[in-house]
């Protein structure tokens, strides 16, 4: 099983990936990060001086429920910030209306991009997703309402830690784009695995595989490594079928206090 790339964006509405506020079809793709893995550890590179530089602009959307993918124009304004080509952080402002702008953009395959709302300390969350920086300059990003998480946590009979990383992954068809099913996935530093069930929102059992949302979130999750990120291991559960398929990995930013959300996209 490779594990290509995570990709943020939308093509349809009946298909699309996260991140599709506002995005009814004919969306453009917004791709992620590229991991490029069968097996093995997959980086996570953030900064490179070699990769170019570019521009990145668009909006900033709050999703709105557990599902994320209903979401609203974000009314208020916000920090933008990315990797920079130069090595330093390049910043931007959302103000709840024009386009925010970025310049001296590092051209990566992955660049994690910051939403931080101008509130402090309130909601919505300071969000992170990855950016395919060396393919697009016109992104739309999100942001994660905490009150969205506790609900999830709720459900699941759990409680989020406010100090704590938050992930939220989707899982779909590196070849279709439509959401897997029947994947289990770990991360070693999460407290707890959340997967979108028929009944709800469940804890994982350690037996748990993903519905035909494709949605997991590892919830509180330990402050991140020298890297400032945190492995995810991905494989796919035994069916009637098949054999159980072994397991690839990658890598997530994830930082305290806030939410970190991507849509993998797995080649097996």
């Amino acid at each position: 099983m490779a594990l290509p790339g995570l990709l943020l964006g939308c093509q349809k509405s009946e298909e699309h990936p996260p991140f599709a506020a506002g995005c009814e079809k004919n969306c453009s793709p917004l791709p992620g990060i590229s991991v490029g893995m069968s097996g093995g550890t997959a980086g996570s590179p953030s900064t490179n001086p070699d990769g170019g530089t570019g521009t990145l602009e668009g909006q900033v959307l709050l999703l709105t429920d557990d599902t994320f993918v209903h979401a609203a124009l974000y009314a208020d304004g916000a920090t933008v910030t990315a990797d920079g080509a130069s090595g330093s952080p390049v910043t931007g402002t959302w103000d709840g209306a024009d386009p925010y702008s970025l310049d001296g953009v590092a051209a990566v395959p992955t660049n994690w991009v910051s939403v931080k709302p101008a509130l402090v300390g309130g909601d919505p969350l300071l969000t992170y997703q990855a950016v395919q920086t060396n393919q697009v300059s016109n992104v739309d990003l999100a942001l994660v309402s905490g009150d969205v998480l506790d609900g999830i946590f709720t459900a699941a009979s759990t409680v989020r830690s406010p100090d704590s990383g938050q992930v939220v992954l989707f899982f779909r068809s590196a070849g279709t784009g439509a959401a897997l099913s029947g994947l289990h996935v770990t991360m070693a530093s999460a407290q707890v695995a959340l997967y979108q069930a028929a009944s709800g929102w469940v804890l994982d059992d350690g037996t748990a595989v993903t519905n035909a949302s494709g949605l997991v979130v590892f919830g509180n999750v330990e402050p991140a490594n020298s890297t400032g990120t945190q492995t995810v291991v991905v494989t796919r559960a035994a069916t009637t079928t098949t054999a159980a398929a072994d397991g690839g990995q990658f890598a997530v930013k994830v930082v305290q206090a806030a939410v970190t959300i991507a849509t993998v996209a797995v080649q097996f």
